[in-house]
């Protein structure tokens, strides 16, 4: 089974650097608070959806008026998140 990865800071903080280090193939990596900002790196965003699905938060997507072609990402809903946390046998927080 494969485990949820999630990433709460910006950019800044370089933790998808980290993740995506020991993150194995099959994974997923969901993006929420201020994490929502790699959803706008789209080569990142290429990279990680060539091995590793990925998801952006809506709701924190527009608190912080953070604006990306729905038609290229995975955006999900809270109800979406909680059901990605009980599908994944483990959920890695990166902070």
């Amino acid at each position: 089974m494969s485990n949820l990865h999630t990433i709460s800071k910006s950019p800044r903080a370089r933790l998808l650097e980290s993740c995506l280090s020991t993150i194995n193939e099959g994974d997923s990596i969901i993006f929420i608070e201020d994490g929502v900002y790699h959803c706008s790196n789209a080569v990142l965003i290429e990279e990680i959806s060539s091995k590793n699905s990925y998801y952006g938060l809506k709701e924190d997507l527009t608190a912080r008026g953070v604006e990306v072609d729905e038609a290229k990402h995975q955006l999900v809903s809270y109800r979406k998140f909680v059901e990605l946390c009980t599908s994944h046998e483990k959920v890695i927080s990166w902070f």
